[in-house]
């Protein structure tokens, strides 16, 4: 998905007009890079929700974010990150303590049984929702396209017909 089609699906971000232009510093660019690589390889974000539950358990989901989350943490404390990337990945690493949150207190064996449930799946849509927010923003700062996997988590367009 191309960076313009990603800025016209996210709301409140304005583009720069009248041809202003703005020059980001390599390294965060490089770094935002590395983030959109890392989670097109994710399985939790990506996988549609009805062949997720045919392949992977729950414990599988949460291993997942947990992962997620330490390489967000570790990635936060490059000096490269930037203060705009910076916000954008602790929002993400905030969305995944409200999933492990949710999962259960210990992160493990606790969700067996349980992808069903109206909490695990909705800690898993609200996941997915602050992900594709969050992506979309970095995707269009940094004019990085995303993956066909990861747009698919990215707010819906609007479609006024009016």
């Amino acid at each position: 998905m191309k960076a313009l089609e990603i800025m016209r699906r996210i709301k409140g971000f304005s583009t720069p007009l009248g041809g202003v232009d703005w020059d980001l510093p390599l390294p965060q660019r490089a770094v935002a890079k590395k983030v959109v690589v890392y989670l097109e390889d994710r399985r939790v974000l990506t996988m549609p929700r009805a062949v997720m539950h045919a392949v992977e358990e729950p414990d599988h989901c949460v291993a997942s974010v947990l992962q997620i989350r330490e390489t967000l943490t570790q990635i936060l404390m490059d000096s490269d990150t930037g203060d705009d990337l910076a916000e954008n990945l602790k929002a993400m690493r905030a969305a995944c303590r409200r999933f492990l949150n949710a999962a259960g207190p210990n992160h493990s064996g606790h969700v067996r049984g349980h992808f069903e449930s109206a909490t695990f799946g909705a800690a898993l849509g609200e996941l997915r929702a602050v992900f594709g927010i969050q992506l979309g923003v970095i995707a269009a700062r940094y004019k990085l396209e995303l993956s066909e996997e990861l747009a698919d988590i990215l707010p819906a367009p609007d479609t006024d017909d009016e």
